[in-house]
């Protein structure tokens, strides 16, 4: 045997143990990786399912958001609740249903105005710098305020805008008079039937001529009317 066929023996052997130690390292890495992929089925699978995180839920959260954002009027109408304002207290100086009433008819001069003609009528509009005089804390309750001159007399509408009253949805509020008359009312316009709930909350007084006065319920327009005239 010459020097070449020994040399050549050693390295085929050499390279036949380099390629079993590979194959056996190799099945040995499969089988790790099958061992640790059990495991881990095994270890998830008996996680608490109060464990895993849940998907958010934002229509949710939007409600949420949109539900806390609503504006509460009792401080603005509240006397509407207060014998429409005819109970002593209203007029009462100092008292916190005085406030609301001062309140209110601050409001109402915020964006009530008239123009007047030649011949001494008018005609009502609503003034154009309005909203930078509402009360801050309703500024953004108010949507829109627009006026309407019908055969019966005028309308002033006040639409609202994400608005309750004690919780319950409010859509509009309306001032009405009848020019050259004593015919005035202003009336709380609600969302839902279920506004009827706050009957109980509305009080009623005799005034001066002994004439009951108080919020008139109508379900029909869910709506809640105060007689102003005398």
């Amino acid at each position: 045997m010459n020097m070449k066929t020994r040399l050549d023996i050693p390295v085929r052997r050499m390279m036949l143990a380099v390629v079993v130690s590979v194959g056996a390292a190799l099945t040995g890495c499969s089988e790790m990786t099958g061992v640790m992929n059990d495991l881990q089925t095994m270890t998830t699978s008996n996680l608490p399912k109060q464990g895993i995180a849940q998907p958010i839920n934002k229509t949710a959260v939007s409600s949420q958001i949109k539900g806390a954002s609503k504006t509460d009027l009792v401080g603005l109408v509240g006397w509407f609740e207060n014998s429409c304002g005819f109970d002593p207290v209203s007029y009462t100086e100092g008292t916190k249903e005085n406030q609301v009433q001062k309140r209110f008819d601050a409001f109402q001069e915020s964006f009530m105005a008239k123009q007047y003609k030649a011949d001494g009528s008018y005609t009502a509009y609503v003034k154009p710098d309005y909203r930078s005089k509402l009360p801050a804390n309703y500024r953004e309750a108010v949507k829109n305020i627009s006026v309407v001159e019908d055969s019966k007399g005028v309308h002033y509408y006040v639409d609202f805008n994400n608005a309750t009253y004690r919780g319950y949805d409010l859509s509009r509020l309306e001032l009405f008079y009848q020019p050259e008359s004593d015919y005035v009312y202003d009336t709380l316009y609600f969302k839902n039937a279920n506004f009827v709930e706050l009957k109980s909350v509305f009080k009623t007084t005799s005034d001066e001529l002994d004439e009951l006065r108080g919020g008139e319920f109508d379900a029909k327009s869910r709506s809640v009317m105060c007689y102003l005239g005398l």
